[in-house]
C-alpha cells in the first residue's frame, strides 16, 4: 500500500506541472506586442501628381492628376510602410486616355533620411477609334469599342519626408518623385505623352454657358477652387509684338527618352491602432 506522503507528492506533480507550464505559456504570449498599424488615406481633392517629361533641375511639365490610395504604417518598422496609389486618368472621353497604379513591396531609409519605396507601376492605357462626320445632324466624334492595355514594371519612387513626427491634427504631407526611362518603361513614356492630361486641377468647378452666343462668346464661364497648375517657364518667340510674334515656348528642352512623377500628398489619418499585449 502506497503511503499517504507518497500520494499527496504524485497528486501535488500532476496538478502542479501542468499549472507551471501554462503560466509559462501565458507569460510568453503577453509579452509578445500586437503589431499596430496605422492607415492614413490620401486626400485626393487635395493630392496632387506632376507628370513631366526630362528629369532633376530640366523637366518640362505635361499634365496633372489627381491621387488615390492610402499609406499604412507599422509600429513594429515604421521605415517600411505599405503605399498604394492610383494616378486618375486624363479625359476619359478622349480619344486615349491613361491611369496608373502603384503597390509597394518594400521600403527603406536612405543615409540621408529619406524613403526608397520599390514596387510596381501599372500604366493602363486606353485607346479607341474615332469618326468625324461633319454634316447639318453633327454631334460631335462617335468613339468605337475601347481596346486596354496594361505593362507593369518596377519603380523607386523617393519620398523626402517619411517622418509622421510631422503629422499635426490627423494630417501629414508626403511628397515624392520618381524618374523613368524610355528603355526601361516604354508604355511609361508613350502613356505621359499620347493622353489627354489636364493642365489644370480645380475643386467644386462649376461652369455655366451663357444663353446667347455672340461675336464675343469666350466659353463657358466656370468657377472653383485652383489646386494646381502646370508652370513652365517660356520666352516669346519672334518680335515681343507686331507681324513677327509667333507666340510663346518653353525655357526647356528635356531629355524625352526620360519622363518623371512627382507626388505632392496630403494624408488623412483614418485609422490609429494602439500598441497592446496579446
Amino acid at each position: 500500500m502506497k503511503s499517504l506522503s507518497h500520494t499527496v507528492l504524485s497528486l501535488s506533480t500532476n496538478v502542479v506541472g501542468p499549472l507551471i507550464m501554462l503560466l509559462a505559456f501565458t507569460t510568453a504570449t503577453v509579452s509578445i506586442p500586437a503589431c499596430a498599424q496605422d492607415i492614413w488615406q490620401i486626400d485626393q481633392k487635395s493630392s496632387v501628381a506632376t507628370l513631366s517629361l526630362g528629369a532633376g533641375a530640366k523637366t518640362l511639365q505635361i499634365g496633372l492628376a489627381r491621387v488615390r490610395g492610402q499609406v499604412e504604417f507599422e509600429s513594429s518598422d515604421p521605415s517600411d510602410p505599405i503605399v498604394t496609389f492610383t494616378i486618375g486618368a486624363g479625359s476619359e472621353v478622349a480619344a486615349e486616355y491613361a491611369s496608373m497604379s502603384f503597390t509597394s513591396k518594400s521600403s527603406a531609409l536612405t543615409a540621408d533620411g529619406k524613403l526608397k519605396v520599390l514596387g510596381d507601376l501599372s500604366v493602363i492605357r486606353v485607346e479607341r477609334s474615332v469618326t468625324l462626320e461633319p454634316n447639318e445632324a453633327y454631334a460631335g466624334p462617335q468613339y468605337g469599342d475601347p481596346v486596354t492595355y496594361t505593362n507593369t514594371r518596377q519603380l523607386t519612387v523617393v519620398f523626402s519626408d517619411p517622418h509622421r513626427g510631422a503629422s499635426q491634427s490627423g494630417v501629414m504631407h508626403f511628397s515624392g518623385t520618381s524618374t523613368v526611362s524610355r528603355e526601361d518603361f516604354p508604355q511609361f513614356l508613350d502613356a505621359l505623352t499620347s493622353a489627354d492630361w489636364p493642365t489644370q486641377l480645380i475643386n467644386d468647378e462649376k461652369c455655366k454657358t451663357p444663353s446667347t452666343i455672340g461675336e464675343d462668346y469666350h466659353g463657358a464661364d466656370c468657377t472653383g477652387t485652383l489646386i494646381a497648375n502646370v508652370s513652365n517657364a517660356v520666352v516669346s518667340t519672334g518680335a515681343p509684338s507686331g507681324e513677327g510674334f509667333y507666340g510663346f515656348e518653353p525655357v526647356i528642352s528635356p531629355d524625352r527618352n526620360k519622363g518623371t512623377i512627382s507626388l505632392d500628398l496630403k494624408l488623412e489619418e483614418i485609422s490609429a491602432s494602439p500598441s497592446v499585449s496579446r
